[in-house]
């Protein structure tokens, strides 16, 4: 009896085991989590009339998990560092070479390979914009 017992219990703590780990090994939120690789590289524009828009991202080599970016259009150039935040990549930006701040970009990764960016100047209405890899 006392045997049998100890089976259950044994056969009861096993799978208690094996359902904690397989919770703790689940990815919580995988979905909803950007990557690095989502926001690294050069991207366009494919939204008219913006299509003159390129944004540059890449991972700063002095800061740990901090992308910076540089985003040019029209002969201007805004330069930005952020980190990434559950889906999106938030920088606020400058003007290349001042330290007076420009606005802000939000960058999430859309659908097949595709760039959600929001432009948001500090004087003027938002941007949205799709972009795509430059090739």
């Amino acid at each position: 009896m006392i045997r049998s017992k100890l089976v259950i219990f044994s056969a009861f703590t096993a799978a208690l085991s094996a359902a904690s780990c397989t919770a703790r090994n689940e990815p919580t939120g995988a979905s909803n989590t950007a990557l690095l690789a989502d926001f690294a590289g050069g991207w366009r524009s494919t939204t008219s009339p913006y299509e003159f828009i390129r944004l540059s991202v890449v991972s700063k080599s002095s800061e740990q998990g901090v992308l910076a970016a540089q985003l040019s259009f029209s002969g201007v150039q805004w330069d930005g560092s952020g980190h990434i935040a559950g889906d999106s990549l938030v920088m606020p930006m400058t003007f290349t070479g001042t330290t007076q701040s420009t606005g802000t970009v939000v960058a999430r990764k859309g659908d097949n390979g595709m760039l959600r960016l929001q432009i948001r100047p500090a004087a003027a209405p938002a941007t949205d914009l799709t972009l795509t890899r430059d090739n």
